[in-house]
């Protein structure tokens, strides 16, 4: 009976040993296999962020366990440059973002790469709901713009300059875009540039723009507004209130048409 005993504690404990082990592997989600993956390098990490994660998008933000968090406590734990975000893989209609913990084995280029590309985008959240500020501007073809004028209608806003290649290289897209809203008066489409008004009218002559263009906008977009990367679109609500700020044209058209569906 002794022997016996003996050897049913060592299956006791054989199968509890792999039971336990079961139980572990079933906790190994495929995203944090993705994890394993990318966190040791920072090249393929980035190929990943740049493909997957859209931080300027309306995602659904989650914590370490998988649990829902605000958007602000989103970004500042990346902006720590602590965590990154894998992309969890669901039938929702908004993208899910889940918070992982870098390692000591971490690439050490992650960490940074993560906090200033975040930081940009926090900026830009963190506008969102906030007064869109003060103007009277005018433009190319002599017309004036004001906030007060425009309260009732949304604006769709544009900071550039010519030197800039994205900028021009966008311009198509937004062509594009003022045609389909051409019916629509209660949307608004302004373009702040750097340039001055005769450098702007010899490139308009040769080149279509069909946003209302207002020259020398530098005080106002880099001090005002606290923009220094080009071009970002800003999308503001009738209320006066800045719904969105994006650095890409098929962002902000994709803010606009969300807010204007029906």
């Amino acid at each position: 009976m002794k022997g016996f005993s003996s050897v049913s504690r060592l299956l006791f404990i054989m199968i509890s040993f792999l039971l336990l082990s079961c139980q572990e592997k079933e906790k190994v989600t495929e995203m944090d296999l993705l994890f394993s993956s990318l966190h040791a390098d920072q090249a393929k990490w980035w190929r990943y962020h740049k493909t997957n994660i859209d931080l300027s998008s309306d995602f659904l933000p989650l914590g370490e366990d998988g649990d829902s968090i605000s958007k602000k406590a989103f970004f500042e734990a990346l902006l720590t440059g602590e965590f990154i975000a894998i992309e969890k893989k669901s039938n929702a209609a908004r993208d899910q973002y889940q918070l992982f913990k870098l390692t000591k084995e971490s690439d050490g280029d992650i960490s940074y790469t993560i906090s200033a590309d975040s930081y940009r985008e926090y900026k830009h959240f963190m506008m969102e709901g906030q007064q869109f500020p003060d103007f009277k501007l005018t433009a190319l073809d002599g017309k004036t713009y004001s906030k007060e004028a425009l309260l009732g209608k949304t604006l769709a806003v544009k900071t550039w300059f010519l030197n800039c290649k994205p900028c021009i290289e966008e311009m198509p897209q937004l062509n594009q875009l003022v045609e389909e809203y051409r019916e629509n008066e209660d949307v608004v489409f302004l373009s702040l540039s750097l340039d001055t008004k005769a450098e702007l009218q010899k490139f308009l002559a040769e080149r279509e723009f069909k946003y209302a263009v207002v020259p020398q906008q530098k005080a106002f977009i880099e001090d005002t507004l606290g923009f220094s990367i080009y071009p970002t679109h800003i999308i503001v609500e009738p209320s006066g209130k800045i719904k969105k700020v994006v650095n890409t044209a098929p962002e902000m058209i994709a803010a606009l048409k969300s807010m204007n569906k029906g």
